[in-house]
């Protein structure tokens, strides 16, 4: 995954909406595969962590499992939803700035479900205990009940 200079306007008409106007995403996406990732993260115009053109970021901070707000200006996924109810991760206000020192990182959307991220920009990042505990509780549910919601 790649961060993008490009921003997210949490105060757009448009905000939490899944539109047809993808240009933004393709845009940032094309960078992303430039740089040999898979997706490419914004920031929001307050400098906070938003989302990926088609996911959701979770960290980890000092233990703590977080994921950005809805006021971030991210998408409400589904995927996204599911793994704070089901792994109790906080919604919370996250610097674009703390991905340097966060401990893991991983996505999800309904094609990811919860997916780890290696790489951000030049920094490599494993696939930790948590990310790993996430994965495991999504699967299990999924296996479960294949309609959650």
């Amino acid at each position: 995954m790649i961060t993008v200079p490009w921003r997210r306007n949490e105060h757009s008409a448009v905000t939490g909406l899944k539109t047809t106007s993808y240009a933004e995403n393709v845009v940032a996406l094309a960078a992303a595969h430039r740089a040999d990732a898979s997706e490419a993260l914004f920031a929001n115009t307050a400098g906070r962590l938003c989302e990926g053109t088609g996911s959701n970021v979770f960290l980890v901070l000092d233990g703590r499992l977080l994921t950005p707000t809805l006021e971030s200006g991210c998408l409400a996924g589904i995927t996204r939803q599911l793994v704070i109810d089901w792994t109790g991760a906080e919604e919370t206000d996250v610097p674009l700035e703390a991905l340097a020192d966060a401990e893991e990182v991983f996505l999800t959307s309904t094609l990811r479900d919860v997916q780890a991220v290696t790489r951000i920009d030049a920094r490599t990042l494993p696939a930790g205990p948590v990310t790993r505990k996430a994965m495991e509780i999504f699967t299990e549910h999924a296996v479960r009940d294949n309609d959650p919601v």
